[in-house]
């Protein structure tokens, strides 16, 4: 992993959090005043944090190693990765899907 950038974390967190920049547009909303993570939003992610419903997680496919930033939901006993923006699906999550950690906090550079 490359190093863009040291910034302090916005909470108390564990030692091995860390942070992301957004890329696209699925957690978006498209909503004014609702939360939002636009493109080039700094993410928080703790992955010693307790994932519970309504969670904003990162989760990895172990089968194409590609990361994504979804809303962790639950529904009739099954798991769901969902987008805040509407024009993304929802995603269930399988055992080839892993969670990375819980989003703990933003932050957009001036």
């Amino acid at each position: 992993y490359e190093v863009e950038e040291w910034m302090p974390c916005p909470q108390n967190c564990s030692l091995r959090t860390y942070g992301l920049r957004v890329k696209g547009d699925s957690m978006t909303s498209p909503h004014l005043g609702a939360r939002t993570y636009p493109q080039g939003i700094v993410i928080f992610v703790d992955p010693e944090k307790e994932v519970i419903a309504g969670s904003r997680v990162v989760a990895k496919s172990i089968e194409s190693s590609e990361a994504t930033f979804k809303t962790f939901v639950e529904d009739d006993g099954k798991a769901y990765l969902k987008p805040i923006n509407p024009q993304y699906p929802i995603k269930e999550i399988t055992k080839d899907i892993t969670i990375c950690g819980v989003v703990i906090g933003s932050y957009w550079p001036e």
